[in-house]
């Protein structure tokens, strides 16, 4: 169906799709609210081979900076659900501070799509739409491939094969969102979090030695 392409209307503002009718439909948005995990048997999907980003996308024209569309500087069109979002750039990373530019400097956006599944479930709950006005304009972040901010947090269905996936931050593409495992609102997919949590380890770990040392040689 149509407006299974577009899974945030009004999130946006008064900003509407430039060409909505163009939308390949390549994938469509699961519709809210939306399960904890994937449903299905997440060890045999969650291996399951993720076609190319560029064919998953439904709006192809988008992926290039330079868009047909006239938009203003600083602006551009997501590739999933079409609608004109600003994107951000190193010098809002740094206006924010460190912890926004550790996000991926999503400014305002950074508590919903960085910290916590709660909030984020709240907001897809809402169909995108949320009460907060500081949460209600979603963004492109630099890293993210033309995706906005409410599309990298949504399940995504595709619609040739059925398979559910989902926008992981840390593999910067799609994967299955069975890949997600029992967080399945997570941000990052639970290769990503190993990873994080065994960097995390390791880091503990040589501050420790560090301060032992330090420890060792103010007593001797």
């Amino acid at each position: 169906p149509m407006h299974a392409s577009s899974p945030h209307r009004g999130a946006h503002g008064s900003m509407q799709p430039m060409d909505i009718n163009s939308s390949k439909q390549k994938c469509v948005a699961l519709k809210p609210p939306l399960p904890s995990k994937f449903q299905g048997d997440i060890e045999k999907v969650k291996t399951a081979q993720v076609p190319e980003f560029t064919s998953l996308v439904n709006f192809p024209a988008h992926m290039s900076q330079k868009q047909s569309v006239n938009l203003p500087d600083g602006m551009r069109c997501c590739v999933m659900c079409g609608q004109a979002c600003n994107c951000s750039a190193a010098n809002k990373a740094k206006k924010n501070g460190s912890k926004a530019a550790g996000k991926g400097g999503d400014g305002g956006l950074a508590n919903r799509n960085g910290n916590g599944i709660d909030s984020m479930k709240d907001n897809k709950q809402g169909g995108g739409s949320t009460t907060d006005g500081t949460q209600n304009f979603a963004i492109i972040p630099t890293q993210n491939k033309g995706l906005c901010t409410l599309c990298d947090v949504n399940v995504w269905v595709v619609t040739q094969s059925g398979l559910e996936i989902k926008w992981c931050k840390g593999c910067k593409n799609f994967r299955p969102w069975a890949a997600f495992g029992d967080k399945g609102l997570a941000t990052k997919c639970l290769r990503c979090r190993e990873r994080q949590r065994e960097k995390y380890a390791l880091q503990k770990e040589e501050k420790e030695k560090a301060r032992s040392s330090k420890a060792k040689a103010a007593k001797a």
